[in-house]
Protein backbone atom coordinates (compact mmCIF):
# COMPACT_ATOMS: atom_id res chain seq x y z
CA UNK A 1 0.00 0.00 0.00
CA UNK A 2 1.28 3.61 -0.93
CA UNK A 3 0.97 6.45 1.32
CA UNK A 4 -2.06 9.11 -0.08
CA UNK A 5 1.08 11.66 -0.34
CA UNK A 6 2.99 9.21 -2.73
CA UNK A 7 0.27 8.61 -4.88
CA UNK A 8 0.61 10.12 -8.56
CA UNK A 9 -3.02 11.04 -10.14
CA UNK A 10 -3.92 9.77 -13.45
CA UNK A 11 -4.31 12.50 -15.97
CA UNK A 12 -7.91 12.57 -17.29
CA UNK A 13 -7.18 11.85 -20.64
CA UNK A 14 -5.15 8.74 -19.73
CA UNK A 15 -8.25 7.37 -17.97
CA UNK A 16 -10.72 8.44 -20.91
CA UNK A 17 -7.65 6.40 -23.39
CA UNK A 18 -8.59 3.65 -21.15
CA UNK A 19 -11.94 3.48 -21.01
CA UNK A 20 -12.05 3.56 -24.74
CA UNK A 21 -9.97 0.24 -24.64
CA UNK A 22 -12.52 -1.34 -22.08
CA UNK A 23 -15.26 -0.28 -24.33
CA UNK A 24 -13.58 -2.03 -27.16
CA UNK A 25 -13.71 -5.15 -25.19
CA UNK A 26 -16.92 -4.85 -23.38
CA UNK A 27 -18.38 -4.33 -27.13
CA UNK A 28 -16.84 -7.11 -28.28
CA UNK A 29 -17.48 -9.06 -24.94
CA UNK A 30 -21.27 -8.08 -25.43
CA UNK A 31 -21.65 -8.96 -28.94
CA UNK A 32 -20.48 -12.39 -28.46
CA UNK A 33 -22.68 -13.00 -25.10
CA UNK A 34 -25.68 -11.31 -27.16
CA UNK A 35 -25.08 -13.96 -30.61
CA UNK A 36 -24.74 -16.86 -27.63
CA UNK A 37 -27.96 -16.36 -26.29
CA UNK A 38 -29.87 -15.91 -29.36
CA UNK A 39 -30.01 -12.40 -30.08
CA UNK A 40 -30.01 -12.48 -34.13
CA UNK A 41 -26.88 -9.07 -34.14
CA UNK A 42 -25.33 -10.74 -37.22
CA UNK A 43 -28.58 -11.38 -39.01
CA UNK A 44 -29.96 -7.69 -38.70
CA UNK A 45 -32.67 -6.67 -41.37
CA UNK A 46 -31.87 -2.53 -41.08
CA UNK A 47 -34.65 -1.81 -43.84
CA UNK A 48 -37.16 -3.55 -41.27
CA UNK A 49 -36.08 -2.25 -38.43
CA UNK A 50 -36.51 0.97 -39.93
CA UNK A 51 -39.75 0.79 -41.25
CA UNK A 52 -40.49 -1.31 -37.60
CA UNK A 53 -39.37 0.82 -34.59
CA UNK A 54 -41.10 -1.76 -32.01
CA UNK A 55 -38.58 -4.25 -33.06
CA UNK A 56 -35.87 -1.77 -33.20
CA UNK A 57 -37.02 -0.86 -29.72
CA UNK A 58 -36.72 -4.39 -28.65
CA UNK A 59 -33.47 -5.19 -29.95
CA UNK A 60 -32.14 -2.34 -27.91
CA UNK A 61 -33.85 -3.52 -25.15
CA UNK A 62 -32.29 -7.21 -25.17
CA UNK A 63 -28.65 -5.55 -25.84
CA UNK A 64 -29.05 -3.34 -22.84
CA UNK A 65 -29.90 -6.45 -21.08
CA UNK A 66 -26.78 -7.80 -21.73
CA UNK A 67 -24.29 -5.10 -22.30
CA UNK A 68 -25.21 -3.38 -18.64
CA UNK A 69 -23.99 -6.64 -16.81
CA UNK A 70 -21.07 -7.49 -18.81
CA UNK A 71 -19.84 -3.92 -18.24
CA UNK A 72 -20.29 -4.07 -14.49
CA UNK A 73 -18.87 -7.32 -14.36
CA UNK A 74 -15.98 -6.49 -16.31
CA UNK A 75 -14.98 -3.61 -14.52
CA UNK A 76 -15.83 -4.98 -10.65
CA UNK A 77 -14.09 -8.26 -10.86
CA UNK A 78 -10.74 -6.49 -12.57
CA UNK A 79 -10.85 -3.48 -10.10
CA UNK A 80 -11.78 -5.77 -6.75
CA UNK A 81 -8.72 -8.09 -8.08
CA UNK A 82 -4.97 -8.27 -7.18
CA UNK A 83 -4.19 -5.71 -10.56
CA UNK A 84 -7.36 -2.99 -9.32
CA UNK A 85 -7.22 -2.06 -12.92
CA UNK A 86 -9.52 -3.63 -16.11
CA UNK A 87 -7.06 -4.12 -18.93
CA UNK A 88 -7.49 -0.44 -20.63
CA UNK A 89 -6.16 0.50 -17.15
CA UNK A 90 -3.32 -2.05 -17.08
CA UNK A 91 -2.43 -1.26 -20.90
CA UNK A 92 -1.61 2.21 -19.79
CA UNK A 93 -0.37 1.45 -16.37
CA UNK A 94 -3.05 3.07 -14.07
CA UNK A 95 -4.83 1.61 -11.19
CA UNK A 96 -7.83 1.99 -8.66
CA UNK A 97 -7.57 2.53 -4.80
CA UNK A 98 -9.26 4.00 -1.93
CA UNK A 99 -8.38 7.67 -1.44
CA UNK A 100 -5.86 6.09 1.54
CA UNK A 101 -3.85 4.41 -1.04
CA UNK A 102 -5.26 0.95 -0.51
CA UNK A 103 -6.90 -1.33 -3.00
CA UNK A 104 -10.52 -1.29 -3.38
CA UNK A 105 -12.58 -3.96 -1.21
CA UNK A 106 -15.85 -5.62 -3.00
CA UNK A 107 -17.91 -3.03 -1.16
CA UNK A 108 -15.93 -0.03 -2.90
CA UNK A 109 -15.95 -1.81 -6.35
CA UNK A 110 -19.52 -2.58 -6.39
CA UNK A 111 -20.50 1.23 -5.09
CA UNK A 112 -17.76 2.68 -7.71
CA UNK A 113 -18.66 0.68 -10.69
CA UNK A 114 -22.63 0.83 -10.17
CA UNK A 115 -21.98 4.78 -10.05
CA UNK A 116 -20.10 4.80 -13.20
CA UNK A 117 -23.52 2.27 -14.57
CA UNK A 118 -25.73 4.71 -13.66
CA UNK A 119 -23.63 7.60 -14.80
CA UNK A 120 -21.05 6.49 -17.50
CA UNK A 121 -23.99 6.75 -20.35
CA UNK A 122 -23.06 10.26 -20.45
CA UNK A 123 -19.49 11.47 -20.77
CA UNK A 124 -19.77 14.38 -18.62
CA UNK A 125 -18.36 12.05 -15.77
CA UNK A 126 -15.04 12.73 -17.73
CA UNK A 127 -15.32 16.45 -18.47
CA UNK A 128 -16.76 16.42 -14.45
CA UNK A 129 -12.65 14.94 -14.00
CA UNK A 130 -11.39 17.63 -16.01
CA UNK A 131 -12.34 20.17 -12.95
CA UNK A 132 -12.22 17.66 -10.04
CA UNK A 133 -9.25 18.46 -8.26
CA UNK A 134 -8.13 14.96 -7.89
CA UNK A 135 -8.82 14.26 -11.16
CA UNK A 136 -12.02 12.29 -9.92
CA UNK A 137 -14.70 11.92 -11.91
CA UNK A 138 -18.73 10.81 -10.30
CA UNK A 139 -18.31 7.45 -9.50
CA UNK A 140 -14.55 8.26 -7.98
CA UNK A 141 -16.23 10.89 -5.84
CA UNK A 142 -19.23 8.08 -5.02
CA UNK A 143 -17.01 5.39 -3.90
CA UNK A 144 -13.85 7.86 -2.67
CA UNK A 145 -11.30 6.41 -5.46
CA UNK A 146 -8.48 7.60 -6.77
CA UNK A 147 -7.14 6.24 -10.47
CA UNK A 148 -3.43 6.31 -10.13
CA UNK A 149 -0.43 5.99 -12.10
CA UNK A 150 1.21 2.44 -11.25
CA UNK A 151 4.54 3.56 -10.24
Amino acid sequence: MQKTEELVLASVGNRFLAHLIDYLLINIATLLIAYLVGIPIFKLDWQYLNTHPEALSALYTQLLMVIVPTSFFYRFFQESSRYQATFGKRILKLRVVKVTGEPLSYKDAFIRNAAKELSGYFYLVYIFGLFSRFHQCLHDLAARTYVVDNV
